[in-house]
């Protein structure tokens, strides 16, 4: 059931590779349970291919988790399964004896998961469903612990056939189900999360340039409102006789200067919060340490933009923008502050624009024109 809902999730979204080896788990630890449920008693070589099938699912799980965050399976993972697999094949003599070798199973199974724990730490990034699958991880690792001193301590007196119908088996059996069951809810919870984010993502994303739009802006805002982050300062920019360039060279023109200006901007305020708001305006949202940067900023971003260069036909083509930056006073709303920086791009525009003018420098008036947020 969980591996025919982990195909459908990859089936419906082809980017959601761990879903699809998420699958393929579920898949080999079914065929390692029905192995070992049809073989007789005392029968080794089928012993053995259930053996290998779990140590196989245990490494297809890890792979499952760790392609969520970008990342595969870790080498030290795939060697101890291969070693384990190795050890115990029947009849050779490496092979341990009877009553070691579910103690040492568990013990593989249990270093398998080890190898990706202090990695998958990392996966929790603030959010509540990283936690949850480091949780079960963790989980996991305990509970093949466990089960390793458990048989640890088993009678002696307790023979193999006994063991298919006693306490242990049932206990072998129940966990990995209830391992199993877990692992594969957490993986369909986290799976789930990561396509409803993406696609909430991407209705935040302009499809064009790929920066942020108005909805992005409004998460930014937000997230400020909040705590999560602390907006200093903004920068407005407004192409310069954008509609003269579409008239010009026509829209696939004026969109391949946008997608111009919008690289340019990702160039010069990497990883801040940029956003496109329409037509031919931007906007940057900067944190409070960058306050002191920001003339130098605005400056670097009007050189930049200035300094594009297109192929044909857009080779004549030369762009220019009017800048405008605010930082934001004590007790300002960043809607404030934006309507600020507004106000000198439009002052920029009035003094023969290509120019950079910030709202700290002089009393602004209400612009000829609306705001960003209008």
């Amino acid at each position: 059931m969980f591996g025919a809902f982990l195909v459908a999730l990859w089936m419906a979204d082809r980017s959601l590779k761990a879903a699809l080896w998420g699958a393929i788990a579920f898949f080999v630890g079914s065929g390692s349970i029905l192995v070992d449920a049809l073989r007789p008693p005392g029968e080794e070589w089928l012993r053995h291919v259930a053996l290998t099938l779990h140590f196989v699912t245990v490494a297809l799980f890890i792979q499952s988790f760790a392609r969520r965050h970008g990342e595969d399976l870790p080498t030290a993972a795939l060697g101890i399964a291969a070693i384990a697999s190795l050890i115990f094949t029947p009849f050779q003599p490496l092979s341990p004896p009877s009553d070691m070798r579910l103690v040492l199973v568990q013990l593989v199974a249990l270093a398998m998961i080890l190898t990706v724990l202090p990695r998958a730490t990392r996966w929790r990034d603030g959010q509540a469903i990283g936690r949850l699958v480091v949780g079960a991880l963790a989980v996991a690792a305990i509970s093949y612990l466990v089960r390793a001193a458990l048989f640890l301590v088993r009678p002696d007196t307790q023979t193999s056939t006994d063991f298919f119908a006693s306490f242990y088996n049932v206990t072998f059996h129940l966990t990995t189900a209830i391992i199993g069951f877990s692992l594969g809810l957490v993986l369909l919870v986290a799976l789930g999360s990561d396509a409803v984010r993406r696609e909430n993502r991407e209705t935040a994303i302009d499809p064009l340039t790929g920066l942020g739009n108005r909805r992005r802006l409004h998460w930014a805002i937000n997230s400020d409102e909040s705590g999560k982050w602390n907006c200093g300062g903004v920068i407005a920019i407004d192409l310069d006789h954008f509609k003269a360039i579409n008239d010009r060279y026509g829209h696939g023109g004026g969109d391949r200067v946008l997608v111009g200006v919008a690289d340019a901007l990702k160039f010069v305020f990497r990883g801040q919060r940029i956003c496109r708001l329409g037509g031919e305006e931007f906007l940057i949202l900067l944190p409070r340490d960058l306050n002191g940067q920001l003339p130098a900023l605005a400056s670097r971003a009007l050189a930049a933009i200035e300094a594009l260069r297109f192929e044909r036909p857009l080779d004549n083509c030369r762009v220019s923008a009017c800048v405008g930056t605010a930082i934001r006073q004590q007790g300002m709303s960043i809607e404030e502050v934006i309507r600020r920086a507004d106000m000198a791009v439009y002052r920029g525009k009035n003094q023969g624009r290509g120019q950079v003018n910030s709202a700290d420098a002089a009393n602004d008036g209400d612009p000829p024109g609306e705001g960003a947020l209008a």
